[in-house]
């Protein structure tokens, strides 16, 4: 089986701009059709600005300082010990600011359509490709994206460098209301429902549903295919806070 014929073929501009406007439109064209590669690129770019400007405003001094503030086995370290964490910080920063982060989108996007695929050829009986879903995985991220690098940057120049936390700047979670000395396993918990995230899950359910057909995979039943792993990972997350401490 294939997904719903379109009978012609949209753009790459109409497939961005309805994935923000009418998902459930052009998600069908999106999985034949669309360029999860020209996505992801857009996505990095975007990361590379915003952490461009982030430097700019905040600089590297300040964003190690506010991290070694957040880590409580840092803060257990004699003054030497800090000072020259914070040397190799001062060296390896700049460097891993500008390649980890597209690696690792490019890698998260790469498992999360293929445990997407699982999930729905073998829970669901769908008959999916991987390059539908990395397309519709990639397309589904880009609103989320969006909307969060606008806020992040809103945050970023509304407050004081000295004041600005990137951590609760990035998102909007439970988990950004609990204080620090909250139980691990309870943050990453109360961390994992977050509006973006969630937003999300429902394009890519609104994704597979259009692809395979309202009437074989109605949204509901395209969400569970989502929800389900999503639930496992959020239960490894927790497992795994609750042992680190």
């Amino acid at each position: 089986m294939t997904g719903p014929e379109q009978k012609t073929a949209l753009s790459e501009f109409e497939r961005m701009a309805g994935v923000f406007t009418d998902p459930g439109r052009v998600f069908a064209d999106v999985a034949e059709r669309g360029r999860w590669w020209l996505v992801l690129l857009v996505l990095i770019a975007l990361n590379v600005v915003v952490m461009t400007l982030m430097v700019g405003r905040v600089g590297y001094d300040q964003m190690i300082e506010k991290a070694f503030e957040q880590s409580p086995r840092l803060q257990e370290m004699s003054p030497e010990q800090r000072m020259q964490a914070m040397e190799q910080q001062r060296k390896f920063m700049p460097i891993a600011i500008r390649v980890l982060p597209p690696l690792a989108m490019a890698a998260a996007l790469f498992v999360v359509a293929g445990v997407l695929l699982f999930s729905f050829r073998m829970l669901l009986d769908a008959e999916v490709k991987y390059g539908h879903a990395l397309n519709i995985t990639a397309y589904a991220w880009l609103p989320p994206a969006v909307a969060g690098n606008a806020m992040f940057l809103a945050l970023l120049y509304l407050k004081p460098p000295e004041e600005f936390d990137a951590e609760a700047a990035g998102g909007l979670s439970i988990g950004s209301f609990l204080s620090r000395d909250t139980a691990p396993w309870l943050r990453s918990l109360a961390s994992s429902f977050d509006l973006f995230t969630l937003w999300t899950i429902l394009l890519i359910a609104a994704g597979f549903s259009a692809y395979c057909g309202k009437r074989k995979m109605p949204f509901g039943r395209a969400l569970w295919g989502v929800l389900a792993p999503w639930f496992v990972y959020v239960l490894g997350k927790m497992g795994f806070a609750a042992l680190m401490g």
